[in-house]
This record gives structure tokens, C-alpha cells and sequence, in this order.
């Protein structure tokens, strides 16, 4: 847990449906509340899909691509899954967390790196360009993309980031 970063660089290398069968089968066994599971996954291991995606995305909202070491709305990574909420539960943000945190996890401990993609679901919902790959997604009616997370073999060795412990209290 302590030794894993936020990956933005990519080995040039596909992950195996096996390795991603195994982290999705970690993901979904994540506590969830009620038992529900009031999440949607989907994943796309297609990185031209991911690119079509992106330039879709870009048409609507082409600023989204000034920023330094842009590549695509995804961080170039190899594959993306994207987590829906289910609406008629009040807390399937938190099982959609739950299921992500065990995603990034199980990942890193065969080696897979990973970034947590808000913007890009944020991006994907708000773009009629994307629709159609939205459409795609074929999530369920009351269902919505939460947010995005890309997997793929780390190319960098982030350095840690500081972090305030205090944010962290006991209370007597």
C-alpha cells in the first residue's frame, strides 16, 4: 500500500485479459453496502478505442487538451475502467470507492500501475461527441460514470508526495 503511485507513463505493453480478469475478481469482491453492488465496471484494454474516445471528447471541449504531456483524456494509458454509480442508492459513491481502491491495489501487486481519472468522466459525461461511446459503455439505465481509472505497466518511478498526518485525530 505504502509503495504504490499514481502512474501517468506506460510501458508500450498489453496486460493480459488474465491479469485484468484477476484485479476486476478483486474489485468487485470489495465491501459493498447491503450487498448491492451498486456499481457498473467496463473495461477497454483497445488503446485506439481510448484514442476515439479522447478525440471525441476533444471536439466539444478542446481546451481539455492544454496542458503539458497531453496525450489523451485517459493519461495514455493502455487500458481504462470506467466505474458507474447506481442513482437509487445513496451510497454507491462509496461501494464505487471501495471497488476502485481494491482495483488499484490488487493492479499494483502483479506490477500494474495506475491513475484514478475524475476529469475524464467528467469530460465523457458532459460531451454530445461522446455519446455514442458513452452509448457504447452500455451502462444500465440508472446508472452513471463515477470516474475512470487507467492501468497499465509503469514507465516512472514517482517519487512520494508529503502527506499531512494530521489530518488524522483521536478523540477522547
Amino acid at each position: 500500500i505504502m509503495s504504490r503511485r499514481r502512474i501517468r507513463k506506460w510501458q508500450d505493453k498489453t496486460i493480459s485479459r488474465d491479469v485484468l480478469d484477476n484485479v476486476m475478481k478483486h474489485g468487485v469482491n470489495a465491501p459493498n453496502g447491503k450487498g448491492i453492488q451498486a456499481y457498473e465496471v467496463r473495461v477497454i484494454d483497445k488503446p485506439e478505442l481510448l484514442k476515439e474516445m479522447s478525440d471525441a471528447v476533444l471536439k466539444d471541449m478542446p481546451d481539455a487538451g492544454n496542458r503539458d504531456g497531453f496525450k489523451n483524456i485517459f493519461v495514455d494509458a493502455p487500458c481504462v475502467v470506467f466505474i458507474a454509480a447506481y442513482d437509487g442508492y445513496d451510497l454507491s459513491q462509496v461501494d464505487c470507492g471501495l471497488l476502485g481502491e481494491n482495483i488499484i491495489l490488487s493492479a499494483w501487486s502483479v506490477g500494474v500501475g495506475s491513475c484514478c481519472l475524475g476529469s475524464s468522466a467528467r469530460m465523457l459525461n458532459a460531451s454530445e461527441a461522446a455519446a455514442p461511446y458513452m452509448k457504447k459503455l452500455g451502462f444500465a439505465e440508472n446508472y452513471k460514470l463515477l470516474y475512470c481509472i487507467a492501468l497499465g505497466y509503469p514507465d516512472e518511478d514517482p517519487k512520494v508526495k508529503p502527506r499531512n498526518e494530521d489530518k488524522v485525530r483521536y478523540i477522547e
